[in-house]
């Protein structure tokens, strides 16, 4: 049986959809690469914004009038969240919900036996986690290795919670054999991956440091130690000196910050019920930069909470603009049904959409400076993509430059020092 897999969202759901795809495989279904001679479709959701909402139930529509003798199963957490609305509104033929997903290779029979429209939900989360693992490109340069999924905090804008269930954790001392197999398949780079991955809790009480230390001391954990680990969204609450010495101080951790901000308003953060204020925010920024002046630091941001007023935003434009930082990844808030903030007084959707592109364009700037203050940096390259035509290597820095070097031939899945020579590019050394 031939089945076609789709991701929408996260790393995280991508890496759930890969480990989907290995489960797949050991019961014997072909995996195929276009949606050609697809028996199979299955659809991984995101529900994040009602835009990526939206587009799951598009890419349900679109698959659906494609492939119309094709069987057709969802999930995600949109699948978690709205299963009847897309069996009702896509042609969708079976839904799998959170607990479902990681059990879809043993459903699917069944669901496809029936020939019935079948929801496969439950309304309470296991407390197990799946350690997904995934891959960036084919080249094997960078894995993904999901070692946290739910969150327990109650941000009054977020779904995430009633989609994922609560925070849970991946047990500590199984993270090094997971780690290493990583390592043996040839990958250079492992991003650690969660929903939350700074609530991390080990079976012993371990916690988001502990894993920092585990990670930074890979001649104890790990096989290898030619290898470096880039960290994923952190809370910022969580972050403190001690957590960005270890990192500046191990060069197996790179010097990437991805921090959710949200508003750079107090009042804004009250409501959203974020667990910090600038203040607090400010000193955290500070203190990385003290220690690793050329870490790229990116904040999430989200334009048009309800209640925002201009001089909400206009604070939050000028402390961002009064950071040391290097991106911006701008959210335009959209009410998701089932959280405090969606029964708050909404803003017209025009004044939202003009935020984020005052804040897109604020982003831009930063980012210009974050390149030209590296420009005669020595880094390390890992290559990614190789473009023979035009002699091209692409890849990224450590402190996440994407760069392109020029080279004769293919380089190898290695770590290869370069100079900055201008935006964009650099000279082998």
């Amino acid at each position: 049986m031939n089945i076609f897999l789709i991701n929408i969202g996260c790393k995280v759901n991508f890496a759930d959809l890969s480990h989907l795809k290995s489960l797949l495989i050991e019961e014997n279904y072909n995996i195929i690469e276009t949606t050609q001679n697809a028996d199979v479709v299955l659809i991984n959701t995101c529900a994040v914004t009602n835009q990526a909402a939206a587009e799951s139930l598009q890419k349900i529509r679109k698959i659906r009038k494609l492939l119309p003798s094709a069987f057709i199963g969802v999930m995600g957490c949109y699948a978690q969240l709205s299963a009847n609305e897309i069996i009702e509104k896509t042609g969708a033929d079976v839904v799998f919900g959170t607990n479902e997903k990681f059990k879809i290779h043993k459903l699917l029979p069944e669901a496809i036996k029936n020939n019935t429209k079948k929801v496969f939900v439950s309304d309470t989360f296991d407390k197990d986690i799946d350690a997904s693992m995934s891959a960036d490109i084919e080249a094997r340069t960078r894995g993904f290795l999901k070692l946290q999924d739910g969150c327990s905090y109650k941000c009054s804008y977020c779904i995430v919670p009633f989609a994922r269930g609560e925070s849970r954790s991946v047990p500590f001392h199984a993270i090094p054999n997971k780690i290493n197999k990583l390592i043996n398949a040839g990958y250079k780079e492992i991003v650690i991956s969660g929903i939350n991955l700074s609530d991390y809790k080990g079976e012993n009480n371990e916690t988001f440091i502990d894993l920092i230390k585990m990670l930074a001391n890979t001649n104890k954990y790990f096989i290898s130690n030619d290898i470096r680990f880039r960290i994923s969204s952190i809370e910022p609450q969580v972050i403190n000196e001690e957590i960005i010495k270890i990192i500046a101080e191990n060069p197996t951790i790179c010097p990437h910050f991805h921090i959710p901000l949200q508003s750079g308003c107090d009042e804004i953060l009250k409501k959203m019920q974020r667990r910090y204020n600038t203040t607090q925010f400010r000193k955290i920024i500070e203190i990385i930069n003290k220690y690793m002046p050329f870490a790229f630091i990116g904040l999430d941001v989200i334009s048009g909470f309800p209640t925002e007023t201009d001089d909400n935003f206009i604070a939050t434009k000028d402390f961002i603009s009064s950071l040391n930082i290097s991106k911006l990844h701008c959210f335009t808030y959209s009410a998701k049904q089932g959280t405090i903030a969606a029964n708050m007084t909404q803003l017209p959707k025009q004044i939202k959409k003009a935020r984020t592109k005052e804040l897109l364009q604020l982003s831009k700037h930063k980012n210009t400076d974050f390149v030209k203050k590296n420009v005669n940096n020595t880094l390390l390259l890992l290559p990614e993509k190789y473009d023979a035509i035009n002699q091209i290597t692409s890849g990224h820095t450590e402190n996440y430059l994407e760069i392109n070097v020029k080279t004769d031939k293919k380089l190898e899945n290695n770590f290869y020092k370069v100079i900055i020579s201008s935006t964009c590019h650099a000279e082998l050394v």
